[in-house]
């Protein structure tokens, strides 16, 4: 493979890396980065997922609830890994409607929802991811990035191409 040149991958096996980095408990706090009217902040959230939908929570008037509803567009890292998605704000936690989405999080860390159940105005976030990018894996001795474009169901490696 050519330097700066992508060559496609099979789909399903670059999603499947993905889904277990997401699955994988150390894994669990991410930085999420969101913005509206030129303002972008960064900071670290507790996920869960179920698949590739990822979920957390959070005081419903905080700073980046109201900068999802402003704009959905987000992104999450962790490590050598970036993921791009659209959010949205599901509603209280402890909803019926959102039942679901709480239990998901309670078996990633059953402590958490017991420290915030009871505190008033929690709601659940729900991030569809669009696309994402493993940066910097080794491969038969040389670098690679690996782009996911889960809206297309594509995936690309590409050599780093100052190695």
């Amino acid at each position: 493979m050519d330097k700066n040149i992508k060559e496609e991958i099979e789909y399903e096996k670059a999603k499947e890396k993905l889904i277990k980095f997401l699955e994988n408990k150390e894994n669990s706090i991410m930085v999420l980065a969101t913005s509206a009217n030129d303002v972008v902040m960064a900071r670290n959230i507790n996920v869960a997922n179920d698949k590739l939908d990822i979920y957390f929570f959070t005081w419903e008037h905080s700073r980046k609830c109201t900068q999802i509803r402003n704009n959905p567009r987000v992104a999450l890292c962790k490590d050598k890994v970036e993921i791009e998605g659209k959010a949205n704000v599901l509603g209280l936690m402890l909803s019926k409607e959102n039942k679901k989405y709480t239990e998901i999080i309670r078996k990633r860390d059953p402590d958490a929802i017991k420290q915030w159940k009871n505190k008033p105005s929690m709601v659940i976030v729900k991030i569809q991811p669009i696309f994402a990018r493993i940066d910097g894996y080794y491969d038969n001795g040389d670098v690679f990035i690996e782009d996911i474009d889960l809206e297309n169901k594509k995936a690309y490696k590409e050599k780093w191409s100052y190695y």
